[in-house]
């Protein structure tokens, strides 16, 4: 088991939770001192409500991520799936870590071209000001469904919790880092999108403008996007709008208000 070559599982579930909390600080401090934009809102007040949005998702992750341990635990008691391949564990975990990426492009996908989920992404998509807190924004219902969906794909992948965990400290940084509002150069930008969706890839995925933001759906590796043609970059950002026409409002944002919204006409 890659646990244990690597880490037992309490080890690395508090590495990667430790992980998590230690970049969004520094990517916080870093945005603060060489932004990208400069927001006209206070950046505590923004942070204030993503933090709120994210702490009710507590709610449902936290006992989410233990009845996944029991559940993938017996599931490949009965069902080894990509174990059947009798790879070595270290490729059996990249194998499926990479699955399990390509899966999160999809649902990202999945989230902007069906009515019914865009309603709930859509809260994510109405932060005007992008920074490392706006990777925690997600309401609870689409959190909620995530993982009523993942955990039927990882139990027929035969996927551990260790590799969940394991996706999740790869993951998570990334995701942080091409939310933040860092400034880093055009070449810069341009190496770090060669692996992983950069910052000005996802800017552009925040545009208000709808052909705009359905594209770089990439949550760890920029491939996915090359190979099913939903890349998509442009040159001068500077002056790019972000957040949804009509919903990105002061008076919208606000916790009640964002978490109302899927089921407002």
């Amino acid at each position: 088991m890659m646990s244990e070559i690597f880490f037992s599982i309490p080890d690395l579930r508090i590495f990667s939770y430790g992980t998590t909390l230690a970049c969004g600080v520094l990517l916080w401090i870093i945005e603060g001192l060489n932004p990208f934009f400069f927001p006209e809102k206070r950046r505590s007040l923004h942070a204030k409500l993503n933090l709120s949005v994210a702490a009710l998702n507590l709610l449902i992750l936290l006992p989410s991520g233990i009845l996944m341990a029991f559940m993938l635990e017996w599931s490949r008691n009965v069902w080894p799936g990509i174990g059947m391949l009798a790879l070595h564990p270290v490729a059996k975990t990249i194998l499926i870590i990479l699955l399990i990426d390509l899966w999160m492009y999809l649902w990202h996908r999945l989230n902007h071209e069906t009515a019914l989920l865009w309603r709930f992404h859509s809260i994510h998509h109405s932060d005007a000001i992008l920074d490392v807190t706006s990777s925690w924004r997600f309401h609870f219902l689409e959190i909620l469904i995530s993982e009523l969906l993942r955990l039927p794909l990882f139990m027929l992948m035969g996927a551990g919790i260790e590799h969940s965990l394991l996706y999740s400290l790869f993951m998570t940084p990334v995701i942080e880092f091409h939310h933040s509002n860092i400034s880093i150069s055009p070449a810069q930008d341009r190496l770090a999108r060669l692996i992983i969706p950069s910052p000005m890839m996802h800017r552009l995925h925040h545009s208000r403008l709808r052909s705009e933001h359905d594209s770089n759906y990439g949550s760890m590796l920029s491939v996915w996007d090359r190979l099913f043609g939903s890349f998509l970059m442009r040159d001068n950002l500077e002056e790019l709008r972000l957040g949804l026409d009509h919903e990105s409002d002061p008076g919208k944002q606000k916790l009640f208000a964002l978490l109302k919204r899927p089921f407002c006409p």
